[in-house]
């Protein structure tokens, strides 16, 4: 029988809707937000390359925390065979046409589900859901020709630190099974209004404390991560925090262990951030 190797954890910022496969280029500069993010930027690229850089390919499967799904008691994916939830408006019409054939994963889901109510938390399934674009966007460019089966878990409503550290550490012993964990959604996400001066920054020298300080305890990381949500530069960055949330979930199931940057990049007149994250096995 085949030894499975422990998986690590992983943290990506999705970019804006589908903008990986799209071009700031053609639009002839009108569509900002893309730039820096775009088909053609240095994020994409990286993520194309991320699985091989980063020796990703020995999972057996994958689960996504995505920043775009939440209900009211956490929910995880059964669908055996999701299609593509093109959950973005007004894009153009050749990224509604994106395909990623990945398989579910229904009885691992369903193991999933039994780890979190072992630990009081409540779980229900859904047999139907699709591929939100938290999901298939990101891991187009990682895995085109995904081999292992991916399923997904959702936010919980309340979108609640102490909930989703708690999700983490449930889920935790899934890398030993082999399975890939991956929260996805943006290190800074403000959605129009003006900007407090250098969100960005600030947000990045407290994110990257916890990440990556080594003087910090988990007992510390996990204290500060908890009460995120009352730190003014995290509501800066996050004016509503459910795509920092997977974020906290990786976390947790890495143990609080420290992490590192696998890539930074700066969009949107500087301050937007686009990052991932990287917590070894």
């Amino acid at each position: 029988m085949t030894e499975v190797a422990k998986q690590p954890v992983v943290f990506l910022s999705h970019g804006g809707g589908p903008s990986f496969f799209m071009s700031y280029k053609d639009s002839g500069g009108a569509k900002s937000f893309l730039k820096g993010m775009d088909r053609d930027s240095s994020a994409a690229h990286y993520l194309k390359n991320m699985a091989t850089k980063e020796n990703m390919q020995s999972c057996k499967a994958i689960l996504v925390i995505s920043a775009h799904w939440e209900e009211k008691t956490v929910t995880v994916q059964t669908t055996p065979q999701p299609d593509l939830y093109y959950d973005y408006y007004g894009f153009p019409p050749e990224t509604y046409k994106l395909n990623w054939p990945a398989k579910g994963a229904p009885e691992l889901a369903q193991k999933t589900r039994a780890l979190l109510e072992a630990k009081g938390i409540k779980c229900a399934t859904d047999g139907e859901r699709g591929y939100d674009h938290g999901v298939f966007v990101p891991l187009l460019l990682v895995f085109p020709k995904p081999k292992v089966p991916v399923f997904q878990l959702s936010l919980d409503a309340s979108l609640l630190p102490e909930k989703h550290l708690a999700l983490g550490e449930a889920l935790a012993p899934l890398r030993e099974e082999g399975v890939l964990i991956i929260g996805s959604g943006f290190t800074t996400h403000r959605m129009g209004g003006p900007a407090p001066p250098e969100y960005g920054k600030k947000f990045q020298d407290w994110l990257h404390d916890v990440l990556k300080n080594p003087d910090m305890t988990s007992e510390q990381r996990r204290e500060r991560l908890a009460s995120c949500h009352r730190d003014q530069r995290v509501k800066d960055a996050h004016p509503r925090i459910e795509h920092f949330l997977p974020f906290l979930v990786v976390m947790a199931a890495a143990g609080y262990s420290s992490g590192k940057v696998l890539f930074s990049g700066a969009v949107i007149k500087g301050e937007a951030l686009l990052e991932h994250y990287m917590f070894d096995a």
